[in-house]
């Protein structure tokens, strides 16, 4: 309520003192309303409520001013309260004050005399208001805060994962539970102390790293061998509003039982790599044939026999180079930088690269992204994302007859980025799509028996998706084709 539409209460046994008080008033746009005694002056109060000052006469018939005070105070402890009366004396003055009167006209009085203490009270009473407001809204916030706080720290110290938090002076400021129990002898650091008393190397390069100046968010992962067991560490910059690097947080997963898990899969690829010498026995077959001249006469057969060496040849070194990208994950020698990127680039580019192809095969390849181009940006690393796109398109434009489309699209949806490979070619079966992404896995029908691949593309697409936080599905039916969906978050 502002101090020009201020309601003010004037209880006064004298009627012209009423009237002059509340004419005065009414001038200065403020509204008044007037009582002849204490008990009606009291009623008013409780009934009409949202005074903001009262004027209160000390000498009234049934209940005197004295009185009304300190009703009017236990039922709006704001409210800005003078006293006016003919009988001036310091005793009353002081006992009025003591029971909760702000301030005190004596009779008679000017306009002025009237209206500068109102106003002065009016001020107090915002002022009160507002600091009251600003108490509440101060313990309010301190209470969100000790809870959030509180429910952080029970987060963390519940983890299994190891937590450890650096300032940017390069002092440990925060740690959990399974980061004591992972790092040798840390439980025996005390908090505050300096970066370099972590007694693992690889993992003070990675946080110092993290503390220099960057250029934006940037999530650096690397393997470290601790004692027996095999951790993913995570670290990444904490940046202030301006940019700057306020300090580091690290993440320590123990991946163990993956790398185990991982160890014996390496194996298993190592036992299939035989297959090579099959398309290499082909290979070796055709040129054999066209070197001997058996297929001299014949100019048609010796090429399309080199056309089948060649179609092998590049079958193989697509299985090679799968085979590599795929033990180099499985065995913790590939490393992604993850950096901010802008998708539908990514996405442009793999379309782009793949045109040729499409055109080549009869195939109108199509890209569909919004009519304002996405500012959405992820957290990725961009070879890798290329890699997932241009194995997605690829398997589009494989699987697709000549004449058939395939359509990439690009969407932002609820803090992701969607990217969608479509193609109207001849789909998978519910079982077929159930094992897509299994190494080596390729369906086997009349469809697909002229098809190369190596069956080890989409399980690096899987693979990859998962480094970053996305995910990879699969929407088709036999006959009608297959939609990829890639979705990714996004950063702000």
């Amino acid at each position: 309520m502002t101090n020009d539409a201020a309601r003010i209460l004037v209880v006064d046994d004298e009627l012209g003192m009423r009237e002059g008080c509340s004419k005065v008033l009414s001038m200065e746009g403020f509204e008044v309303e007037t009582a002849s005694d204490g008990l009606a002056g009291l009623k008013l109060f409780r009934d009409r409520g949202d005074f903001a000052v009262a004027l209160v006469d000390l000498k009234m018939p049934g209940m005197g001013g004295l009185e009304l005070i300190e009703h009017l105070r236990s039922h709006d402890e704001d409210v800005a309260i003078f006293v006016i009366t003919a009988y001036a004396a310091i005793d009353t003055a002081v006992e009025a004050t003591r029971r909760g009167a702000y301030g005190y006209i004596p009779k008679p009085f000017t306009p002025d005399e009237l209206l500068i203490p109102v106003r002065n009270g009016l001020e107090r009473r915002a002022l009160n208001i507002e600091a009251k407001r600003l108490r509440a809204e101060r313990e309010r916030r301190l209470l969100e805060l000790a809870r959030e706080r509180s429910k952080s720290s029970t987060i963390i110290n519940c983890m299994a994962d190891g937590v450890i938090v650096v300032n940017r002076d390069r002092q440990i400021v925060l740690r959990n539970a399974a980061a004591t129990r992972i790092l040798p002898g840390f439980e025996q650091v005390p908090l505050s102390s300096p970066l370099d008393q972590l007694d693992c190397e690889e993992l003070q390069a990675l946080i110092a790293d993290a503390l220099k100046e960057p250029a934006g968010p940037v999530i650096a992962s690397k393997e470290l061998h601790i004692d027996k067991s095999v951790y993913m560490a995570n670290v990444s910059p904490v940046l202030e509003p301006n940019g700057e690097a306020a300090g580091a947080v690290a993440v320590l997963r123990d991946i163990s039982a993956l790398k185990k898990l991982e160890t014996a899969k390496s194996m298993f690829i190592s036992m299939v790599a035989h297959e090579v010498k099959s398309p290499l026995a082909a290979i070796e077959g055709q040129l054999m044939t066209v070197l001997s001249g058996a297929a001299k006469a014949d100019h048609d057969h010796e090429a399309a026999l080199l056309e089948r060496a060649l179609l092998r040849a590049k079958n193989l070194r697509s299985m090679v180079n799968d085979l590599l990208n795929l033990t180099a994950m499985e065995t913790g020698n590939f490393t992604i930088k993850r950096l901010p990127i802008n998708a539908l680039e990514v996405v442009q580019a793999a379309v782009d690269a793949n045109r040729e192809k499409a055109k080549d095969l009869s195939i109108e390849l199509k890209l569909q992204a919004p009519p304002t181009p996405s500012q959405s940006h992820v957290l990725a690393d961009r070879d890798s994302i290329f890699l997932i796109l241009m194995n997605l398109i690829d398997n589009a434009i494989k699987y697709t007859r000549p004449n058939g489309h395939v359509l990439v699209s690009v969407c932002d949806s609820a803090g992701f980025v969607k990217i969608a490979v479509k193609d109207d070619g001849i789909g998978m079966t519910q079982e077929q799509m159930e094992s897509a992404f299994d190494e080596f896995y390729r369906a086997k029908n009349e469809y697909t028996v002229h098809i190369p691949g190596t069956g080890l593309g989409l399980t690096l697409v899987k693979r990859l998706t998962e480094l970053h936080q996305g995910s990879i599905k699969i929407q088709t039916q036999i006959q009608k084709g297959a939609t990829f969906t890639l979705t990714l978050p996004t950063i702000n």
